[in-house]
């Protein structure tokens, strides 16, 4: 008998790790009998659960599966189901019949290192037990947690470990504390689980990954790219939630749902209006725009990838904020870290921000720059050439006319009317938006051009007062020139005479 029920433990004991203490004497509870032996008595020695790898705010529970009985007279030990334990199994299609020895005989793949993804029998079992008692009323044992590890103190048994409290998501984990024999005596096997987490987060880009801004012209349609990170959900899980929500400012305008593409690994999917489905046919997205609000709900179940990437166009509209302020994007993603349960977290937002600044030229008669000219039309060139045009303005009374919405660099401003009695340059002039060497404007977000005009009849000089001066005075050295001649040819005739 003793041979056959440590043939039973060894079972047991494949399913976890086990560190050996000291001998100890067995300890029972006098009003628990066992039923499977009647003359055995509920063990009440206790002994540790350690489980490494864990966040500092993680909190973990453990509920009981197998208690312990005791035969002191024939030195023998049993094992049976737990009442919470048996109440699930009532409630189960599947595991309604189960017995102690089934569950024995059950593979445990590595379920103790806290596989997420293993197909054990064994783990199919306790994570619908993990679904159970999240749904209903069961006693746990606390576990405390220092640094990376958690530890517990609890009665001889097996146990279901699973977080209480966590942002990340745990494979289930089975901890063996059982009496082993030592020679003639026992010893109590501590259990030591090192946790295997997934977890969960998001990062935000615009233009290109790398990139946390990027500066647009209105109306120009630029990407933002979203890379998630996929947790690797346990087997059985209720609760797969991943979700992307991604708002963007007044400022900017999402772009048709047909401009967004998804992809996971190699695999891009096929986007029809928003559902986007692998070449199998199953819908592993569906994206929805409402209004500044871009969700991507997902379903993790057909992503074999640790990472998800989304691309998805927009435009910065007339309502833009100018400036360094610029036009912020923020997006956050929600997912399960209650597999078993209903509950979620959401990440912190990452944001990143579209900018886009303004041009205003300022227009004054050379001889009084108090004297403005209005209804002066200029064009406003991204190139030196004027192939280009990105916009028109007209001044108004004060001098002063302005383009809203462009990208940083150097712009170029054609004058092609002016105002009566100034004429009209031939030359365009530059103005430079947010690079070096420019000049801020009169208000927030421009970068500005003063530009001289000059009246007709006059013809302007670069860097000085115009050419009409330099005009008398060469018509004066002609002059005189002349005059010259002629009193030569005279003294010269005078002389031959």
């Amino acid at each position: 008998m003793k041979k056959k029920i440590i043939g039973l433990l060894i079972a047991v004991f494949t399913f976890g790790m086990f560190l050996n203490v000291d001998a100890v004497t067995i300890t029972t509870d006098s009003s628990k009998n066992g039923t499977t032996d009647t003359s055995s008595l509920l063990a009440t020695n206790t002994g540790t659960i350690t489980v490494s790898n864990v966040s500092s705010t993680d909190k973990l529970v453990a509920y009981k599966v197998l208690d312990v009985y005791y035969n002191s007279t024939s030195n023998v030990f049993t094992y049976e189901f737990t009442t919470s334990f048996k109440a699930f199994l009532a409630s189960s299609t599947s595991y309604k019949n189960l017995t102690v020895e089934q569950y024995y005989a059950l593979t445990s793949g590595d379920i103790t290192s806290g596989s997420t993804r293993t197909q054990s029998t064994l783990d199919k079992l306790v994570s619908a037990y993990a679904a159970y008692v999240k749904k209903n009323s069961s006693t746990n044992t606390a576990l405390t947690t220092t640094g990376s590890n958690a530890t517990g103190t609890v009665a001889v048994g097996a146990y279901l470990v699973i977080p209480s409290i966590t942002n990340n998501v745990f494979a289930v984990m089975v901890a063996n504390v059982v009496p082993t024999p030592s020679g003639s005596t026992w010893v109590i096997s501590n259990a030591t689980i090192k946790a295997k987490v997934s977890s969960a987060s998001l990062t935000k880009y615009i233009g290109s990954e790398g990139s946390k801004d990027g500066d647009y012209s209105v109306g120009s349609e630029f990407s933002y790219i979203l890379v998630g990170t996929v947790p690797q959900f346990p087997t059985n899980a209720t609760n797969t939630t991943y979700t992307i929500n991604d708002t963007v400012g007044t400022g900017i305008t999402l772009s048709a749902l047909s401009t967004i593409s998804i992809k996971y690994g190699s695999t891009t999917l096929t986007n029809t209006n928003g559902v986007f489905k692998n070449s199998s046919g199953q819908t592993v997205a569906t994206a929805t725009i409402t209004g500044q609000k871009l969700t991507i709900v997902f379903n993790v179940n057909y992503i074999d990838s640790t990472t998800v990437t989304v691309q998805y166009k927009a435009k910065l509209n007339t309502g833009a904020n100018l400036g360094d302020g610029g036009n912020l994007n923020s997006a956050t993603l929600t997912y399960a870290n209650d597999p078993y349960g209903t509950g979620t977290t959401t990440t912190a937002a990452v944001n990143v921000s579209a900018f886009t600044y303004g041009i205003e030229a300022f227009i004054y008669s050379d001889k009084d720059n108090l004297v403005k000219l209005s209804g002066v039309k200029f064009e406003v060139y991204s190139d030196s050439s004027l192939t280009t045009k990105v916009g028109e303005f007209t001044t108004d009374s004060n001098g002063r006319g302005s383009l809203a919405g462009v990208k940083s660099g150097t712009y170029y401003l054609k004058q092609v009317s002016t105002a009566a009695g100034y004429t009209l340059p031939k030359d365009a002039v530059a103005v430079k938006v947010k690079v070096t060497g420019s000049t801020a404007g009169t208000v927030t977000g421009y970068y500005r051009a003063d530009i001289a005009a000059y009246e007709a009849g006059t013809l302007p000089f670069t860097g000085g007062s115009g050419t009409s001066l330099f005009s008398l005075i060469g018509l004066l050295v002609i002059g005189a020139s002349a005059v010259a001649i002629i009193v030569y040819r005279n003294k010269k005739e005078e002389v031959t005479e």
